[in-house]
């Protein structure tokens, strides 16, 4: 079996996958599904739904192997943001946070050339998984004020 390496990801690519992602990953349905469905769900609706602009077909290995290096980056920048708003520094505009958590990422080798990711940034910061309450300690799930086991 022959492979071709497809063309790198526009912006418009990563901000049409988030979409995707996020809509199948929908609680509703998102808890109930294997991997393999997940993943087919997201390249069947990546490439039925994708706009007029977006030319290239991409399969469920490229979709989640791109999206997993967009949640990874998001993660670090979220843990480093994490970080600098701990500090509590008074008379800070939310630029200056965002310029001293992308500072703070830059100091990880990985992130030494930026946060390639601010295009996809607003759409995925406020995902559950990235969410405070999200995960508590001892493999609980916080929901509605109450923890719940996983």
């Amino acid at each position: 079996m022959s492979t071709k390496r497809t063309s790198s990801y526009t912006h418009a690519e990563d901000t049409h996958l988030c979409h995707i992602y996020l809509d199948v990953s929908h609680p509703i349905i998102g808890i109930y599904q294997s991997k393999d469905m997940f993943w087919a769900r997201v390249e069947n609706d990546y490439n039925i739904n994708k706009p007029d602009f977006i030319i290239e077909l991409r399969n469920k290995r490229s979709l989640q192997c791109r999206m997993q290096t967009i949640l990874s980056a998001i993660r670090k920048f979220q843990g480093c943001l994490r970080q600098i708003e701990t500090l509590k520094l008074s008379g800070v505009s939310e630029d200056d946070i965002m310029n001293q958590t992308k500072i703070l990422l830059a100091q990880d080798n990985k992130y030494k050339y930026g946060f390639k990711f601010e295009h996809v940034w607003p759409i995925l910061k406020d995902m559950q998984k990235f969410t405070d309450n999200d995960i508590a300690t001892s493999g609980s799930r916080r929901e509605s004020g109450h923890f719940v086991s996983s």
